[in-house]
Parts: structure tokens; sequence; C-alpha cells
């Protein structure tokens, strides 16, 4: 499956590792890490609540782009051409100024 849905917002970083024990990864924006944009706060954060739920995290930095991709290190990762989708998803809605919001509920 290479389809990618569309990106919604969470928060808190125990989410964010809850959606890693899910099979989902993280495509983080840099300017929603907080006041100063601390990479490596967020990311000990982010690990520290990964290892409460005994998630491996592997996280890529993509300066370039201003962004950071974490998925679940124990289980198979995503495509290329899935996480090629996903940072272009992220970036269409940076240009376009448009927040992400949270996940439609159904």
């Amino acid at each position: 499956m290479n389809d990618v849905a569309e990106p919604y917002m969470v928060h808190h970083p125990r989410e964010m590792a809850g959606q890693l024990i899910n099979g989902n990864w993280i495509v983080a924006r840099w300017e929603h890490l907080g006041e100063h944009e601390d990479l490596d706060h967020w990311t000990a954060v982010l690990r520290e609540y990964c290892e409460e739920l005994g998630v491996d995290p592997y996280v890529i930095n993509i300066p370039r782009k201003s962004l950071t991709i974490v998925f679940n290190g124990a289980l198979p990762a995503p495509t290329f051409e899935q996480l090629e989708n996903s940072v272009a998803a992220i970036e269409y809605h940076r240009f376009l100024e448009r927040e992400i919001g949270p996940r439609p509920l159904n």
C-alpha cells in the first residue's frame, strides 16, 4: 500500500509514541516543536515516552525541509514512496499556510 492519509496533528509526545505502536509514522514540522524549535529536547521527550511504551523510534532529520520523520524501528519501515508522499503533503499544507487539524473522528 503506497497511499498516504491526509495529515493530521498529534500534539502530545505520548500520543505520538502511541501512533508509532500502531505502525503510523510522524512527520514533525520544526515550527511545531515549541517556542524555540528545540529539536534535541523534542526528540529526547519523544524517546522517553517511546521507551515507556516499549517503542524503538527511528528518527530521521531533514534539515533542508525543517522536518523530522519518526517511525517504529521494530515494525516494517514505510516505503520511500510513502515517506516522499508524506513529506509532500506536509510541504503542501506548509506552502498554503494551512494548519493541520486533529484526526477526524469517523
